[in-house]
């Protein structure tokens, strides 16, 4: 089996060179052959502009252009930093300035290329003291970027780049969690490839079949479980630029995938169109997805993917913890989680205890095994406290059943996760009090059919200036949207007078959240 990325790629390249590697919709059908020789191009110009660089950023959307900058720089023996270009200047800028990223690969995507108006990357990398050069991937290069096609155009160096090892540094993936800041998960070729490898094994994965996911590229699932997962196998990962449910139906009629890939919300919206008919994903044999029990008897009985299977995972872990096999029975496949990898251990804690709970208890979800991070990017402490006793603590909860799977309770981070995005709630919580006129702010995770869990702002004027606060719920969200990623501003804002406190004056979210569920 292939160990790192630079070998996925070279073994697909040499055994299915004319096989479809990557086809996105709106894009010609890039094959691995073809694949392996962009790679080479931003591999080539990496080590002929750059040699000093070490971390080198990918803002794109899902792409051609994204898949070839990723083995590119593996090819390279650098790494990948994964960042979303949906996120606002403030927050591209503290991601590229926190991974010390030297170079920036860039290009159009989402509102800004609708609007046509300039992204925000050009503003954040452009303002990094940190980087050094961006390429752009467009049409028409913004002044201060090279063209991608001029970047590339090099000859090559007179030796090429030492191969990375299965330990090195392949990715850094930010995520969010409890802390205001998100921070910078590094995850090695040999834990990204071994994770990929037993996905596969649990899709039956064949030479026939075609992976099909609208989630992003730069997601820990869209990379394992899609990007690296089809290039382990020589077969074609197959995504739109974004999720549009009809462009998502007529793409899959039109290519036929078997495997279809996503967080719930992907598979629910599907219903959003007056178009949708399950017959229409009749080609699709299984899949991997997240929610509930009843969430994943929606997506096999009304949306039309019988063989979904329900998984777990984190960022942390590579990102795949727990999954069925494909043939496995309904009841494993729609009411629990699965089984742990491979090598992997799950354990079941009772922290206040400091002890492991008996089956069928529930407890934090702690893992150890071979898919574990490296660690925080430039983050020890953190580092320290996610890994203590040498195993990930999730900050989730779960109950182990007797047989072995593993069935998905909840969260205990102070985290909202929305349609596969982690929102921190400290983050958005800072960003109102940056507003003033604040006296307390508290962001809650609150249930909703759509996308999982939305951001409910609750916000105590300050009375010294009740301007600052925004006045009104509309007026603080559009504040807000000067700082923060669209997806991330509250979908509500209350105002209230007062809040439940803790004896140290922290907010009580429970009983918070306990009050206002009426009101929304």
């Amino acid at each position: 089996m292939s160990a790192t990325f630079v070998e996925v790629l070279r073994n697909a390249a040499i055994h299915r060179a004319d096989r479809t590697a990557v086809h996105v919709a709106g894009e010609a059908p890039v094959s691995y052959a073809e694949l392996w020789e962009a790679a080479g191009g931003v591999a080539t110009a990496l080590q002929v502009h750059h040699p000093e660089a070490r971390h080198v950023a990918l803002v794109l959307g899902n792409s051609a252009q994204w898949v070839a900058g990723l083995y590119g720089t593996a090819l390279a023996g650098r790494t990948a930093v994964l960042l979303n270009p949906q996120l606002t200047e403030s927050e591209l800028r503290y991601q590229i300035e926190q991974a010390d990223c030297a170079v920036v690969l860039a290009g159009p995507v989402g509102r800004a290329e609708r609007e046509r108006r300039r992204p925000a990357v050009l503003e954040a990398a452009g303002g990094a003291d940190v980087v050094v050069e961006i390429v752009w991937a467009g049409d028409d290069a913004p002044a201060g970027t090279v063209p991608w096609g001029e970047w590339v155009d090099v000859p090559p160096p007179a030796e090429p780049a030492p191969e990375p090892a299965e330990e090195d540094t392949a990715v850094i993936i930010y995520t969010s969690g409890t802390t205001a800041l998100p921070k910078g998960v590094m995850l090695g070729h040999g834990s990204v490839v071994r994770n990929a490898h037993h996905v596969g094994r649990s899709f039956g994965l064949r030479e026939s079949d075609q992976i099909f996911s609208a989630g992003p590229f730069f997601h820990s699932g869209g990379l394992t479980l899609h990007v690296l997962l089809a290039g382990l196998y020589g077969i074609p990962a197959l995504s739109t630029p974004s999720f549009d449910p009809d462009g998502v139906l007529d793409f899959v009629e039109e290519t036929r995938p078997t495997i279809y890939n996503g967080i719930e919300t992907l598979f629910l919206r599907l219903a959003d169109s007056p178009r949708f008919a399950p017959s229409r994903l009749s080609s699709v044999r299984t899949g991997w997805s997240t929610g509930t029990p009843a969430v994943l008897h929606t997506i096999a009985e009304d949306i039309g993917v019988p063989g979904v299977i329900g998984v777990y995972g984190i960022s942390e872990a590579s990102p795949n913890v727990t999954i069925s096999p494909w043939r496995d029975t309904p009841e494993h496949r729609l009411e629990t989680v699965g089984r742990p990898q491979p090598q992997t251990t799950v354990v079941i804690w009772d922290d206040a205890r400091e002890r492991a709970v008996q089956p069928g208890e529930t407890g934090e979800i702690l893992v150890r095994g071979p898919g574990l991070m490296q660690g925080y990017y430039r983050r020890p402490e953190e580092t320290a406290e996610a890994l203590r006793g040498g195993y990930l603590h999730t900050g989730d909860l779960g109950r182990m059943r007797p047989d072995g799977y593993l069935e998905f309770a909840g969260r205990i981070k102070d985290i909202v996760r929305m349609g596969g995005e982690n929102i921190s709630c400290a983050e958005v919580e800072n960003a109102i009090y940056a507003l003033g006129g604040v006296e307390l702010a508290a962001v809650l995770p609150i249930e909703d059919d759509r996308y999982g869990q939305v951001p409910v702002a609750v916000v105590v004027p300050s009375g010294r200036d009740t301007g600052g606060s925004g006045g009104s719920e509309d007026e603080l969200i559009k504040r807000l949207s000067a700082n923060l990623a669209g997806y991330k501003l509250p979908k509500r804002v209350l105002f209230v007078e007062e809040m439940p406190l803790t004896e140290s004056g922290k907010v009580q979210k429970g009983r918070l959240r306990d009050r206002i569920l009426p009101l929304l």
